[in-house]
């Protein structure tokens, strides 16, 4: 028969003096594996504390069974609840618990106190815990050991002090056998007063805690304290639902997102062109700002349409509409949503899925949304993202670190390579500013707005900025109808810039006065042609008589000349006749 793997002929301290040097162990929980920069300290005691509902026992049950589906064995130890609830608990967390326990992976102790039967005197004889825990590690070979709600053990102790003596013993054992151990207990005001293991036991503590803010709860892990080694050592809040724990390291985000050359059209061809001719890069974050009624949903789900249209798939989260309002809304402008839309994530015909995922923005904290957000891009990997409204989580927190939030999920999102569309929504006091403050990270920012003239409002579209983009600086209508959306260019005449049907209005008023300026031209010019002509017939008039006049002239002193002549011979044919 072969024998199973055991450390029981290692000596304790070498075991223990091994396990300083081994690298950290996973826990399976990415976002606390990176704050713990790699996992929990290697055959070394973590105490993992905090109050009723905060999630021990899960993350407990992550850290066992996630090194069982890697190959490894695990001791599951339980002082509180019984083995068949936590086989319950584990399966309804996805975890094949049972599969473990019957193919000889996982064994679980029931170590709930009985008075009846473990106790010796006035206090638990913890010896044969030991012996019966030590047992199972050895049979199973196990590297992994859970310690739940040790004090659970406290009823079975004459005084704290005598606990206190007992839980030092246990965790220099589990330091002796090397093993990488767990221990959950719960958490009370006078914590380190009452129990003693915070600031001296444990190689690692992580704390757990249930934050309530305007009647809606968050819950939140820091690790206190880790030896040997360097760790996270903010506040990081962290989701408890049926997927189990996720917990992203908000705080812990870096600059890494990686940059395309592709292109992603709105598909809205005239908003494309105000972008360059083909919309933002791909990975880039937009964001849509503008008053109620100015169609920062509608251009999203344009956004979302285009992107399905070219197989790419998308993530739509809804914070105010349902998902039949959204349907149904949009359809109204041509956009028929229910086409792409997948619960599934599968595709038809070529085409990209569409997930609608709608969340009241009231339902959850700010927190948990930006979680659930993350959660949701890594779990379905789509290639667009969109959150409507941005504005309706941060406007419901008056806490200053809710920018600071909403900057690290879109940079979060952005290092994930998606491309983001965001829109928020503006007070309708005309002045058209951003509370967001997030202008910093955006890489297009497109602004809506409404223009109301002569009992008519209209709707108003520009690009405030767009990064790697030769962007149009005018200032365009935007249209929507059962046609679909429409950017079109405003009309500018000689009483300035008009939109909508004062367009119309202002269009036909300048065609008749060009038209009547035109028969004005025309008039003024026969005119000036007939005075060109009465000119130049007063001048061949004025010409004739000066020719007239000229030849009466001409033939005046001709006369004048003949006669002068006939005299002069007279005169000079008489002196010759005297001569």
């Amino acid at each position: 028969m072969t024998r199973l793997p055991t450390n029981a002929d290692v000596p304790a301290s070498d075991s223990a003096l091994e396990s300083m040097h081994k690298p950290p162990i996973a826990t399976g929980i990415e976002g606390l594996d990176f704050i713990l920069q790699g996992g929990l300290p290697a055959g070394r005691p973590t105490l993992l504390r905090g109050a009723a509902g905060t999630g021990k026992t899960v993350i407990a049950l992550t850290f066992l069974c996630q090194g069982i589906a890697a190959g490894e064995t695990a001791v599951f130890v339980t002082f509180d609840e019984a083995p068949e609830a936590l086989l319950g608990h584990a399966e309804g967390f996805g975890f094949p618990a049972r599969r473990y326990l019957a193919e000889g992976r996982l064994r679980i102790l029931d170590m709930r106190p009985d008075r009846n039967e473990v106790q010796v005197g006035e206090t638990i004889e913890l010896t044969a815990v030991l012996a019966r825990i030590g047992f199972a590690l050895d049979s199973l070979g196990a590297t992994r050991l859970v310690l739940d709600a040790v004090d659970g053990m406290e009823t079975g102790f004459a005084d704290l002090p005598s606990l206190r003596g007992e839980l030092t013993h246990v965790f220099d054992w589990i330091r002796e056998r090397a093993v990488t151990c767990l221990i959950t207990v719960g958490e009370y005001a006078d914590f380190s007063t009452r129990y003693g293991l915070e600031d001296y036991i444990a190689d690692c503590v992580i704390a757990l805690t249930q934050e309530v803010s305007n009647r809606v709860m968050t819950r939140v892990l820091r690790v206190v304290k880790r030896r040997g080694a360097a760790h996270g050592s903010n506040e990081y809040p962290f989701l408890l639902d049926r997927g189990g724990i996720f917990l992203v390291p908000i705080t812990g985000s870096v600059l890494s997102a990686k940059v395309s050359d592709t292109r992603l059209s709105t598909g809205i061809s005239g908003l494309d062109a105000m972008l360059g001719g083909q919309g933002p890069y791909l990975g880039s974050i937009t964001l849509l700002s503008g008053q109620a009624g100015t169609g920062k949903t509608s251009i999203a789900c344009s956004f979302a349409r285009a992107a399905c249209e070219a197989g790419l798939s998308v993530l739509y989260i809804s914070f105010e509409e349902s998902l039949d309002e959204l349907i149904r809304n949009q359809r109204s402008l041509g956009i028929d949503l229910a086409r792409y839309h997948r619960t599934d994530g599968g595709t038809v015909d070529g085409l990209g899925a569409l997930l609608l995922q709608p969340v009241r923005a009231v339902e959850l904290g700010l927190e948990e949304h930006l979680m659930r957000a993350i959660r949701s891009v890594r779990q379905h990997r789509p290639a667009l993202v969109i959150l409507d409204p941005i504005s309706g989580l941060a406007a419901r927190s008056r806490d200053p670190v809710a920018k600071e939030m909403l900057l690290r999920l879109l940079h979060l999102i952005k290092e994930e390579g998606v491309t983001t569309v965001a829109t928020e929504l503006l007070a309708d006091d005309g002045s058209g500013v951003s509370h967001l403050d997030v202008s910093s990270i955006i890489d297009v920012w497109i602004k809506l707005r409404r223009h109301e003239n002569d009992g008519e409002m209209n709707r108003l579209i520009t690009v405030v900025k767009a990064r790697g983009l030769p962007t149009s600086d005018q200032v365009k209508e935007f249209r929507m109808s059962r046609d679909g959306l429409q950017i079109v260019d405003p009309y500018v005449g000689e009483g300035g810039i008009v939109y909508g049907t004062a367009r119309m209005a202002r269009q036909t008023e300048d065609e008749e006065t060009i038209s009547q300026l035109h028969l004005d031209l025309e008039r003024a010019r026969q005119l000036r042609a007939e005075l060109g002509e009465i000119q130049a017939a007063n001048e061949r008039l004025a010409r004739a008589e000066h020719e007239v006049k000229t030849a009466a002239l001409d033939r005046q002193a001709a006369e004048i000349e003949r006669r002068l002549a006939a005299i002069e011979r007279t005169r000079t044919a008489i002196g010759r006749g005297r001569a």
